[in-house]
């Protein structure tokens, strides 16, 4: 099997309850599972299996990562998913090259396998490169060198080369708020020019995140001489807390003057402090947590180096924080560290503690955080209401409005700028399905980068009304063939006569929200006699209803409530049909003509509906009843109804 079939493909075990025979008692399970079953939906057995996972892989981590109380439930699943990744792609190279070898005797080693590593590289970011649809052990050595390099080294005539594009797109798409020409470009050249210095058991890089790629690619290759270059940012509004040779610490007490250090000093750092755009929490970390921030350059290292540039975070109480290059880990900003140990990483700080004062917020800030703090909004016009972009940034940080919950919250949420949408997504706010459908595309890839692969692992019955809005985005398409064929086998078809579908709470009305009723009409018995789908949700949801619904010639009774807007004409040969509720379902304002062929029709519910006699076709008016507002009996005379069932 090709080594992107292996890496791509889900890994499908048996998730019964397995007890975990390696080193944790039960009584360590239980307090895990306690801790883990309050940060996820997953089942016992769920949790219990990733537990006996992180214990199998614990001896190839990092000591810093080997306590599993220190981490979140989403932390160690990632850890467990880079290293079953690492030794699959390490093991099925090691096969293909084996193949390799065994059929062009004499080859290269390490040749071979850098340049089968290229090609499902160039295979998985060019999907429709012709020359990549072979078995790659079938490729003789010659032309398999000749075919990588080319993709490798190769530009076309606008100096445009495919392979770093593909790959930069890929990143830009799942990182909208990362700027291309700094960030995510540079990267992606160094990656591809210098890819014999990546280590060949590093995962392909179209299954890597953006930090994993990031992190490889900073680790293992050489900056360019043009990466180097210093911006042109003012910084002469920052207060200076000291300078010497070999120290600049910076005491910056604005969102804007962080922005201006990290890109004059160093523009390739993650800070959330000092990024622009939706990701910046300044407000988090200066009003949230009342922390005093300086920005640390050390001048005698070079800008790569971890500790060349640092932050560090001072808590009210004098306790610091520090995060460094790597902003990550014991380094992220969010463990309180002994003066000695940040001494260690900055060495140019010794004898200078005092320069790091506490500063707790003063009158001016503190009156911002009681204000928002408990500020609600009184119109849905956030910006217009609070007086600028800012001021809704800061109120968004400061409140952590839930507007899923809050009246007219989607409203309120399709006011936001772009900028808005992605930094109330990015402080970890869950979106309605209405506020999926107002986001903006660059805020839907955005969101859908942080909701795609938990959601490819959810079942039709975990599925919420977001969820299947997600599913049914433009940027979900390339995921909907195999989730309608996984959601179809997890529905139950076995019907009887009598057929009744909730909206949202039913798994067949969930896979109809996405998938349409064809596959459900095909299912249901000939015999069936009331046919209901009821949606009792707040979403607006429109069920097509297909021409198959004719086949149901045996209905008695048929219901549609708040999810049509039309009926299809082959409602007509449904002729032993006595009950038509049509309740609730604002968009209804046609009626097909075929119904004067439901001879057997006793009453017609339309309550809330736009439905009136005028719409009604014209051979069918004079039998039906409507001086009552809503419920009108249908009267057909004897002679005209023939073999009903009364």
């Amino acid at each position: 099997m090709e080594l992107v079939n292996i890496l791509s493909k889900v890994v499908k075990e048996n998730l019964t309850t397995k007890k975990i025979l390696l080193e944790y008692p039960e009584s360590t399970v239980k307090k895990l599972l306690d801790k883990f079953t309050k940060e996820t939906d997953e089942t016992e057995d769920v949790i219990r299996k990733t537990i006996s996972d992180f214990e199998r892989f614990k001896s190839s981590l990092s000591n810093e990562d080997k306590d599993i109380f220190k981490h979140s439930y989403e932390k160690i699943k990632s850890l467990i998913k880079d290293k079953s990744t690492q030794q699959k792609t390490k093991k099925d190279l090691d096969g293909l090259v084996q193949d390799y070898i065994a059929k062009n005797k004499g080859v290269d080693l390490q040749l071979t396998k850098n340049n089968i590593k290229k090609f499902f590289e160039i295979k998985t970011n060019l999907p429709q490169a012709r020359e990549f649809k072979s078995d790659v052990t079938n490729i003789n050595p010659s032309e398999l060198n000749s075919l990588v390099q080319r993709y490798f080294t190769k530009f076309n005539n606008q100096g445009v080369n495919e392979l770093i594009v593909a790959i930069a797109q890929k990143f830009h798409d799942e990182n909208p708020d990362e700027d291309v020409m700094t960030t995510i470009l540079p990267r992606v050249k160094r990656f591809v020019k210098h890819y014999d210095l990546i280590p060949l058991n590093a995962k392909l890089s179209k299954l890597m995140n953006f930090i994993e790629f990031e992190h490889i690619v900073d680790g293992y290759t050489p900056m360019e001489e043009s990466e180097y270059t210093v911006p042109e940012v003012d910084t002469s509004d920052v207060d200076i807390a000291y300078e010497d040779d070999d120290i600049l610490i910076f005491a910056p007490d604005q969102k804007h003057k962080c922005i201006n250090i990290r890109k004059k000093f160093a523009p390739d750092r993650r800070w959330c402090t000092s990024w622009e755009g939706s990701s910046n929490y300044y407000y988090n970390y200066r009003l949230n947590q009342n922390l005093t921030l300086y920005y640390v350059i050390q001048k005698n290292l070079p800008q790569t180096d971890l500790n060349y540039a640092t932050v560090v975070l001072v808590d009210k109480y004098g306790g610091m924080r520090l995060a460094d290059g790597s902003n990550s880990g014991r380094y992220a900003g969010g463990n309180e560290l002994p003066w000695s140990e940040i001494v260690s990483k900055v060495p140019a700080l010794e004898g200078k503690k005092d320069y790091l004062e506490a500063k707790p917020y003063d009158g001016e800030d503190e009156a911002k955080l009681k204000k928002y703090k408990s500020y609600n909004l009184n119109t849905t016009d956030p910006i217009s209401e609070l007086g600028s972009l800012e001021e809704v940034e800061l109120w968004l940080e400061l409140r952590s409005p839930d507007l899923k919950s809050t009246p007219r919250g989607d409203e309120i949420f399709g006011n936001f700028p772009e900028e808005l949408q992605k930094k109330y997504i990015g402080l970890g706010n869950e979106l309605s399905a209405g506020m999926v459908r107002v986001l903006t595309p660059s805020a839907m890839g955005y969101y859908i980068s942080k909701k795609r692969e938990k959601l490819l692992q959810k079942t039709l019955k975990d599925l919420n009304e977001n969820d299947m809005e997600i599913i049914l985005s433009k940027e979900m398409r390339p995921y909907y063939k195999s989730l309608k064929e996984k959601f179809a086998n997890e529905l139950n078809n076995q019907f009887g006569d009598i057929i009744q579908i909730k909206y949202p709470s039913d798994t067949s009305a969930k896979y109809i929200r996405m998938f349409g009723m064809n596959e459900l009409l095909d299912s249901i018995p000939d015999t069936t006699i009331l046919f209901e789908v009821d949606n009792t949700s707040n979403d607006k949801v429109i069920f097509d209803i297909p021409d198959s619904i004719g086949k149901l010639t045996n209905l008695q009774t048929l219901v549609f409530n708040n999810c049509i807007n039309k009926l299809p004409e082959t409602v007509g040969n449904l002729t032993n049909l006595q009950f038509l509720t049509l309740t609730n379902n604002e968009e209804l304002t046609t009626f097909p003509n075929s119904v004067v062929d439901l001879r057997c029709l006793l009453f017609i519910s339309v309550e809330n509906s736009p439905i009136d006699i005028e719409i009604l076709p014209e051979e069918f008016k004079r039998y039906v009843d409507t001086s009552a507002d809503t419920f009108w009996p249908v009267n057909y005379p004897d002679e005209m109804k023939g073999d009903c069932l009364l």
